[in-house]
């Protein structure tokens, strides 16, 4: 006689409450510790996104834990269902969500370049640094590891060897970005990622035009990848052949330009998913890396929030990757005005 069983698949346990009846309890420093951002930044985040998600059977405050969770740590999917109670899926979804919300609704409000009437206050923090005069913003590109795509996987590997999408951002003395543009793969140049950028354009239309965006004759500094023109600051080639001048306008632009360098390693330390990003969907990788850069506006928005801790905990993570190829023409009357700002210098 046959036995009829039946198996139970096994309940999985998951932290009940968590939200409700857990978290309310956390000081200060146990909320940051945990989240990796003031309690102060995080309402802040809930009240500006609120009108934007949608109800459903999660809350908008724990949708945004999840996704603030997620973001600042390389936990998995599995991890975060169990401490939120919530099943696998559910993260999945409140990932993409979140990510995408923040890029539409906030980030074109919290990332965006300085105004005429603060552009001087701008110009005058860099030239507080050691003396670089004209400087509106500095300009590099970060790689952001991937999981290698299935699509075109040799495009995605940059000269380190691993796949990456590539980050370009500006940012003031502050730390503060002023653009930021993702997407292209990890082996494109620098210079051509720039070349196909919206700020590329809006530049080359202003430098034209005379438009605000580099009022009295102020520029950006970049890194020797990009190309010298009259709104990008670039060092000196160094051959070994650089008179005393050259070589103090380099140093003074590279410790000028470092601003670009500490926004960088205050981003990735503080949202350490930024140190692989574990999806395979390229465009929902740009929404989580573009979100975690208006979510790094956010807490430099507010005064409590310390960056240092993050800048010194990612400073190893932020290595030049394709820098130092020359591929671009020189510009006539840029390199005059370099050596004009060389010989003040």
């Amino acid at each position: 006689m046959a036995v009829a069983t039946t198996t139970f698949r096994e309940r999985k346990k998951r932290i009940q409450n968590y939200v409700e009846g857990v978290l309310p309890y956390y000081s200060v420093d146990d909320f940051k510790d945990r989240f990796l951002i003031s309690r102060v930044t995080f309402d802040s985040l809930v009240e500006q996104m609120i009108p934007y998600i949608g109800k459903g059977e999660i809350c908008v405050e724990k949708k945004l834990l999840i996704y603030v969770k997620y973001i600042s740590t390389q936990q998995t999917y599995q991890a975060l269902a169990d401490i939120f109670g919530v099943c696998e899926y559910s993260v999945h979804k409140c990932i993409h969500e979140i990510s995408e919300k923040i890029c539409k609704h906030l980030l074109p409000d919290l990332v965006k370049w300085p105004e005429k009437r603060t552009a001087d206050r701008t110009v005058d923090g860099f030239q507080e640094i050691n003396g670089f005069p004209g400087v509106i913003g500095a300009i590099d590109g970060s790689h952001i590891p991937i999981r290698t795509p299935t699509e075109f996987p040799e495009n995605y590997i940059n000269r380190k060897g691993y796949p990456s999408l590539i980050l370009q951002a500006v940012c003031d003395c502050n730390l503060k970005f002023l653009d930021v543009y993702c997407g292209w793969p990890g082996s494109v140049h620098d210079a051509r990622v720039l070349r196909n950028s919206p700020l590329f354009k809006s530049a080359s239309a202003a430098e034209s035009e005379e438009i605000y965006m580099f009022p009295i004759n102020t520029h950006l500094l970049g890194d020797s990848a990009y190309p010298l023109s009259n709104w990008l600051m670039v060092p000196f080639k160094d051959f070994g052949n650089l008179n005393e001048i050259q070589k103090r306008y380099n140093y003074k632009h590279s410790s000028t330009r470092i601003c670009i360098e500490r926004a960088f390693g205050a981003l990735k330390g503080r949202f350490r998913r930024l140190k692989f990003v574990d999806l395979t969907d390229i465009k929902a990788i740009v929404h989580v890396v573009l979100s975690c850069c208006c979510l790094h506006q956010l807490c430099l928005y507010n005064s409590a929030e310390d960056i240092l801790e993050f800048i010194q905990d990612s400073a190893e993570d932020n290595e030049e990757v394709n820098n130092f190829m020359d591929i671009c023409k020189t510009c006539a009357s840029a390199d005059v005005k370099r050596k004009a700002i060389a010989d003040l210098l």
